[in-house]
C-alpha cells in the first residue's frame, strides 16, 4: 500500500490517479502535469528492504509499506531535483570507459550505487561516490561546523556508504576512498554563507566503518522490518535521533497520523 494520495493546497486527500485526470480544484492544478506525474511515484516495495530503507526509521519504512499514505506535492520539490541531478551525471558517466554508474548492489539490502570509478591516486583500487543534493545547513552539520549537532546525520549518511563498500568488495572492487559530491541547493546565497559554505560542489571525505559492524546494523534492520510485516506488528516507537527531536514527526513524516506518537505531536486523530 504505497503512495496513492495527494494532500491539495485545499487541504483535501485525493487520490493521484484522479488528479492526473482532471484537477478538480477552479483554479486548475498545483503544479503542472508532467511534474505531478513525477512526485506522486514512489518505489514499490519488492519484498527485500532497500539500504535507505534500512536507514530509516524502521516504524516508518512499516507503515509506509502497509498503508494508503497521502503527500503534498510541493513537498517533494528537492527529491524532483535529486533525481534530476542524478540522472544528468548518471548519463554523462556512461559514456566515459573503465567506471560503473547506477549500479544495482543485492544482498540482505538492496542499494544503488552513484559511481565507482578507478583512484587516480592508487593504482588497483577505486573510488565509491554518493551524489548528494543538499541544503547549505545539511552540508555544514555533516562537516560538524554548525551550532546544531550532526552526529546522526553523519553516521547514517556514513553507514550507506560503507553498505555499498562492503557490496562492491565483495565483487572484487577494492575501494580506496570513500566520497559524497554535493551540489549545494541554496550555493552562493546569504544562506549558505551563514553556513559558512562557500563551495557550491563541495567533495566530502568519508570514513571507513568496521565491515562487521555495517553488515550487522543492516542485518539487523532488515530482520526488524521484515518480522514485523510477516507479523503485521508496528514496530517500536522510533528512536528519540530518528525523530529529529520530534520535529520529524511534525513536518517531515508522511505516515504520522497512522502512528500514536505522530497523530499526538500533529494533534490529529489516529488512524488504522
Amino acid at each position: 500500500m504505497p503512495l496513492v494520495n495527494f494532500l491539495c493546497p485545499d487541504k483535501v486527500t485525493r487520490p493521484i490517479s484522479e488528479c492526473l485526470v482532471k484537477c478538480p480544484r477552479p483554479e486548475g492544478r498545483c503544479l503542472r502535469l508532467p511534474t505531478l506525474h513525477e512526485v506522486g511515484k514512489d518505489r514499490p516495495w519488492t519484498g527485500k528492504p532497500s539500504t535507505t530503507q534500512s536507514l530509516n526509521p524502521t516504524r516508518m519504512e512499516y507503515l509506509k509499506i502497509t498503508k494508503d499514505y497521502a503527500v503534498a506535492p510541493n513537498s517533494r520539490a528537492f527529491v524532483l531535483l535529486g533525481s534530476r541531478h542524478h540522472y544528468k551525471l548518471e548519463l554523462a558517466g556512461k559514456e566515459l570507459d573503465g567506471i560503473e554508474v547506477e549500479k544495482r548492489l543485492q544482498g540482505d539490502t538492496t542499494g544503488i550505487l552513484d559511481l565507482l570509478e578507478p583512484d587516480e591516486l592508487a593504482d588497483g583500487f577505486y573510488v565509491l561516490t554518493d551524489y548528494k543534493s543538499w541544503g547549505s545547513f545539511a552540508v555544514a552539520k555533516f562537516l560538524g561546523i554548525s551550532d546544531a549537532d550532526g552526529t546522526y546525520e553523519r553516521h547514517q549518511t556514513t553507514l550507506q556508504l560503507n553498505n555499498y563498500r562492503v557490496k562492491v568488495e565483495a565483487l572484487g572492487f577494492p575501494v580506496s576512498r570513500l566520497l559524497i559530491q554535493c551540489t549545494v541547493r541554496d550555493g552562493n546565497t546569504k544562506s549558505a554563507f551563514i553556513n559558512k559554505i562557500k563551495e557550491n560542489m563541495p567533495m566530502l571525505p568519508v570514513e571507513r566503518m568496521d565491515d562487521d559492524y555495517v553488515q550487522e546494523y543492516f542485518l539487523y534492520k532488515s530482520y526488524d522490518l521484515l518480522t514485523a510485516l510477516e507479523n503485521e506488528v508496528m514496530p517500536a516507537l522510533c528512536l528519540y535521533e530518528e525523530r529529529w527531536n520530534g520535529k520529524r514527526c511534525l513536518k517531515y513524516c508522511e505516515v504520522a497520523k497512522f502512528c500514536p506518537e505522530g497523530a499526538k505531536v500533529t494533534k490529529v486523530t489516529l488512524e488504522e
